[in-house]
């Protein structure tokens, strides 16, 4: 009788675990896709909120980046309805080399006309889109530009006059360079390997791997000899370049990227179809703002 209840208890809990798992199984995850577009959105308002747009500025602007949708939507249709041939022409290519037969000479022409008919199609756009962040980078003022430039995309800007891009967390760093200058000698000497890994491992939990893998392996020699000049400072010396030294651990833990120039920079945000309801919502709210500093 025991044995029958012990292995009525087992056949119910492996019911529950398996309806659990279904149950799990047919839940939808959340939509990565929205999440990521409200991230975009955020960081592009950072952006106009830290540009201090006029209204004519901001009618520009989205005008502009109108503009660049109709040239982009264009181009792709014409690709489209080229990427059939192109399909067909790719096929009998591979058909040709699977054999190891010469591609015939029409169906190389074929392919090389499409082809060069595809690319100047994109450098058409290219070129017609430079020439619109052209007109924008015109119309901005001095404070504007120099905004554009220094502009990294962030969620949560930083506090202060220039709310655009990310601050540094002077006080995060403070009190873990704190906490690593207060371990004795003998023990910073025994785990210092450990302490780095530790810090590259969140390093790449928290930003992913580094666009340049020479960087990446560069990164637990720079953190060590970094944490050992840390500790070898005297209290008063890290408290006058703590600012300085956080600056310069966010620059180790994540390198800057190749700073785009401004064209570029226009091109991808002021010109990004995302702009044009933003810019609408903002002449909605303000439709009489003042006029940029020069």
């Amino acid at each position: 009788m025991g044995k029958k209840r012990t292995f009525i208890a087992v056949l119910a809990a492996v019911v529950s675990l398996a309806g659990a798992v279904r149950t799990l199984a047919q839940t939808p995850l959340p939509d990565l896709d929205k999440t990521e577009a409200a991230r975009r959105e955020i960081r592009l308002i950072n952006l106009l909120n830290g540009l201090d747009l006029a209204p004519e500025q901001m009618t520009l602007i989205r005008d502009k980046a109108e503009e660049s949708r109709h040239l982009v939507e264009e181009a792709r249709a014409a690709a489209a309805a080229e990427q059939g041939e192109l399909g067909s022409i790719l096929a009998a290519i591979r058909a040709c080399r699977v054999e190891n037969r010469d591609v015939p000479r029409d169906l190389a022409q074929r392919f090389h006309a499409l082809d060069a008919e595809l690319k100047a199609g994109r450098r058409r756009v290219e070129e017609a889109r430079r020439s619109l962040a052209a007109e924008i980078e015109k119309s901005l003022g001095r404070h504007q530009v120099h905004a554009l430039e220094g502009f990294i995309p962030c969620i949560i800007p930083p506090k202060g006059e220039s709310r655009v891009g990310q601050a540094v967390d002077v006080k995060g760093f403070a009190g873990r360079m704190e906490r690593l200058r207060a371990a004795p000698g003998r023990m910073y000497a025994l785990r210092r390997d450990e302490i780095v890994a530790r810090n590259v491992k969140e390093v790449i939990a928290k930003s992913g791997p580094l666009a340049d893998p020479a960087a990446e392996e560069e990164l637990p020699g720079k953190l060590g000899e970094f944490f050992d000049r840390v500790r070898a400072l005297s209290p008063v010396d890290f408290e006058v370049q703590k600012e300085k030294l956080a600056e310069e651990f966010a620059a180790i833990v994540k390198p800057k990227a190749p700073a785009l120039d401004l064209t570029k920079k226009i091109e991808a945000f002021l010109l990004a179809p995302e702009v044009i309801p933003l810019l609408n919502e903002k002449l909605l709210l303000n439709p009489a703002g003042r006029s940029p500093r020069k």
